[in-house]
C-alpha cells in the first residue's frame, strides 16, 4: 500500500478534519516557513474539505492528514505546485509539536515519495526551506534531498531578511 506503513498513514482530508487543520493554520510561528501572512479561515478550510478534488494534477495540489494507526492526527503533508507536464511537485510538512522528533516526519516523507514517484509517476520532488528552519533542513538532508539552490534574503522575518534553500530529490531510488 502506498500511503500506509510504519504504524502511520497518509489519508485524504475529510470534512471532520476542518477544526484540526484550522488549529494547525493558527500556529503563526510556522507562517514564515510557507510565506503565509495570515491564517486560512475556517470557511476556506471547509470549502477545501468539501470540494476535495481527488485528481492532484487537476487541482495542482493534494493535502494529506498524517495519522497514527489508532486515529491520532499527527500532522499535515502537502504536495503542491504539482505539474503533470514536468512531472514534479513541492512537498510541505507540518508535525504537531508534541509529536516532533519521533520519526513521524521522516516516515511520512518516505510514504509520500513512494506515492509521488510510483503512483503519480513524478520524477522529482522539491522543498523550499527557510534558513532558520533547522528541523526541516535536517529532515530533508537526512531523507536524501540535495540542496540545489539558495535564494538570498528571500524572506522578511521581522526586520531581517533570511535565505530560502531549494532542495530536490529525484526518483532514481524508486525505479
Amino acid at each position: 500500500m502506498f500511503l500506509k506503513d510504519y504504524n502511520i498513514r497518509l489519508r485524504a482530508v475529510e470534512p471532520e478534519d476542518v477544526e484540526f487543520m484550522w488549529q494547525v493554520e493558527l500556529d503563526s510561528s510556522q507562517w514564515i516557513h510557507n510565506s503565509q501572512l495570515a491564517p486560512y479561515s475556517r470557511k476556506n478550510l471547509e470549502d477545501y474539505a468539501s470540494n476535495y478534488d481527488a485528481d492532484p494534477f487537476v487541482a495542482g495540489q493534494i493535502r494529506f492528514l498524517i495519522e497514527s494507526d489508532n486515529g491520532i492526527r499527527l500532522g499535515i503533508l502537502d504536495l503542491y505546485e504539482i505539474s503533470a507536464q514536468h512531472r514534479r511537485a513541492f512537498v510541505g510538512i507540518y508535525i504537531l509539536k508534541k509529536f516532533r522528533k519521533l520519526g513521524y516526519a521522516q516516515r511520512s516523507l518516505e510514504l509520500v515519495e513512494r506515492y509521488a514517484f510510483k503512483l503519480l509517476n513524478l520524477r522529482i520532488l522539491g522543498a523550499k526551506i527557510v534558513s532558520s528552519n533547522m528541523e526541516s533542513l535536517n529532515l530533508f538532508n537526512k531523507a536524501g534531498y540535495q540542496e540545489c539552490g539558495i535564494m538570498p534574503e528571500w524572506i522578511l522575518a521581522g526586520d531581517k531578511f533570511i535565505d530560502m534553500f531549494l532542495f530536490t530529490k529525484k526518483c532514481d531510488s524508486y525505479r
